[in-house]
């Protein structure tokens, strides 16, 4: 504003108005410009604050909506089941009742479930599988602990075998995991051999988990089932083993399940060249007791519902998948972090004082080798160990050729673990075949086929495969069990039906349980910090803030309250949360230097 300018303000009025008087040196001209006085700043200072706290209390609404959302999408309880003495009917065409009829193919522990939950609804069953029955679970096999790799049943799996009453006969023959025993690395300098780590007994305060841990071997919680299918429920459920599925027929009203029958042949192995851990095709399995060959003839029957639990090589999965107009499809995803195994026992009893009821864990990372070892009934331990394929550990134990040969490796290797070893299974150790973890594999589109008088649905590891660090495989294959019980008993046992609901309430859980397993499971440093960072992030906002952050994702997994789709919710809208309080905290710190700059100056003023 120049001096001939017909505006005139005193000095005085404009400062009075918030505005300072300035000269430009290089035309002399005076100029008003604003002024932020002490109380702008205090007024700018509480619209901040009253934004802040509108903020706030968007994100605790946002919160409370969360979390109803989250309590309302938890997994429901399955119905009471109902006697055999009240069988589900469906109508022939000459107006007689007859019952429902089933086949399940996989007589593993979910495919056995299954079988069970039908013969309490009514159902005939018939329960089908390709391999040679395992042991009683009785035999003494069993205690030698290295007939098949350990199951930890956690509170998922624990639940679903509670509803159909199967827990009970379990228990016999389940150990328990109390903690874990870490064994040192080196231990030349006098450290302790091992570091004991107990949990806190559930319903104690800061118990880590509300159930405790049960493990038994896969195949003898295959054999606990299939006892109790035979002793409780042996006029609903026959079981054939030997029995390869071919095909299922998907064009009539009612699926056809087409079986390639097998007996054994003395002498005959399976296919040479068969990569270990996989099943070879058709009915040329070998186990170490029984050994079978294909038989020439085929069986077709027809059943009201065909169950697909036969795993990550699924056959009736194919056959859906390949139907025509079918959407369904398999996406299995690049391992990124492979690794390879080798079972061997340990016995806790060789050395006095040593615990049996805890998980056993060893790491010797110069070489690349971890040690997993989970207790059986009997007291001894199932030890896996990993590797990484083409690593100096894999070339090393796939070219041992004696016991000594083992013993040494192991001297070297695991040197805290050589007085748990003993001769006999060392040499069993070297003939052992080398097998790998399955891959995440996924599936995607509808879980299931409806027809217009049946329907087929696949369940377990056929529709999501994880790697068992985490305990989630079998665990939600039971699961998965409970869930179909569910929708039967919602459904008035129409096959048709209770199979959409099926894929409704567990297509989205299965795709969010293989997608965060897998976020768990990257290469490299990386991949280690992305498994560890978030671990430690969500340890302590659940500490700090245990109302607003839940446990972390893998304590929460174990959780049977929470369902893994919803749980995958929840930990995205926690990041968001995150986010938003950081931004607030930075936007309240600057609010506090603002006013921390304006007392100052009155101060000095």
């Amino acid at each position: 504003m120049s001096a001939s300018s017909p505006v005139k303000r005193s000095k005085s009025t404009a400062r009075g108005r918030g505005y300072r008087l300035v000269r430009v040196t290089s035309s002399g001209v005076d100029c008003l410009v604003p002024q932020r006085t002490e109380r702008d700043q205090v007024l700018a200072v509480g619209m901040a604050l009253r934004r802040l706290w509108l903020c706030t209390a968007l994100v605790f609404q946002l919160h409370a909506l969360v979390v109803q959302h989250v309590r309302t999408a938890r997994l429901p309880k399955v119905s009471a089941r109902r006697s055999l003495a009240f069988p589900s009917a469906t109508a022939t065409d000459a107006g007689e009742a007859r019952p429902r009829t089933a086949a399940v193919v996989g007589a593993g522990p979910a495919g056995a479930l299954t079988a069970i939950m039908l013969a309490q609804r009514g159902w005939r069953v018939n329960l089908y599988d390709a391999l040679p029955a395992p042991p009683a679970a009785s035999d003494a096999a069993w205690g030698a602990g290295e007939r098949s790799y350990q199951l930890g049943l956690n509170g998922r799996g624990q639940k679903a075998l509670r509803e159909f009453g199967c827990m009970e006969r379990v228990d016999k023959y389940a150990a328990s995991v109390n903690g874990r025993l870490s064994f040192a690395a080196d231990t030349s300098a006098g450290a302790d051999a091992f570091s004991e780590t107990r949990f806190k007994p559930p319903g104690t305060p800061g118990a880590e988990k509300n159930y405790v841990t049960r493990v038994m071997q896969r195949d003898r919680l295959q054999a606990v089932l299939l006892e109790e299918a035979a002793e409780r429920y042996g006029d609903a459920i026959h079981v054939t083993h030997g029995a390869s599925c071919v095909g299922v027929r998907m064009h009539g009203d009612r699926p056809e399940l087409e079986l390639r029958l097998c007996e054994p042949v003395d002498g005959l192995r399976g296919p040479e060249g068969a990569e270990p851990g996989v099943e070879p095709d058709g009915c040329e399995v070998q186990d170490e007791d029984d050994i079978y060959a294909p038989r020439t003839d085929l069986r077709t029957a027809e059943y009201d519902l065909i169950v697909g639990a036969d795993g990550v090589q699924s056959r009736v999965r194919d056959a859906l998948c390949f139907a025509p107009g079918s959407a369904t499809r398999v996406e299995r995803f690049v391992d990124t972090n492979e690794r390879r195994y080798k079972t061997i026992p340990f016995h806790p009893s060789a050395v006095a004082g040593t615990p049996s009821d805890l998980n056993w864990g060893y790491q010797n990372k110069s070489l690349g080798l971890g040690m997993d070892a989970l207790p059986t009934m009997e007291g001894e331990m199932v030890g896996v160990l990993l590797f990484k394929p083409g690593s100096k550990v894999y070339e090393t134990v796939n070219d041992l050729k004696d016991g000594e040969a083992a013993a040494r490796f192991f001297a070297e290797a695991m040197p805290p673990l050589v007085p748990y070893l003993r001769a006999d299974e060392l040499q069993r150790f070297v003939r052992r075949p080398i097998s790998r973890l399955p891959r995440f594999q996924l599936l995607e589109g509808p879980l299931h086929r409806s027809l217009p008088k049946g329907a087929v649905l696949l369940l377990g590891d056929a529709i999501k495969a994880v790697k068992p660090y985490f305990g989630q495989g079998a665990n939600s294959a039971l699961e998965d069990v409970a869930v179909l019980g569910r929708c039967l008993d919602e459904a008035a046992d129409d096959p048709a039906a209770a199979a959409a609901a099926f894929t409704d309430a567990r297509a989205e859980d299965a795709r969010a349980l293989v997608r965060i397993s897998r976020s768990f499971d990257g290469a490299g440093r990386l991949g280690t910090a992305r498994f560890v960072l978030p671990l430690l992030l969500d340890i302590q906002l659940n500490k700090l803030l245990p109302w607003l952050f839940s446990p972390p994702t893998l304590r929460a997994l174990q959780d049977e309250r929470n369902a893994f789709a919803a749980l995958a919710r929840r930990k995205q809208y926690e990041r968001v949360v995150l986010a938003g309080l950081v931004a607030a905290a930075a936007a309240l710190l600057r609010v506090a230097l603002v006013c921390l700059g304006a007392w100052r100056r009155t101060v000095l003023a």
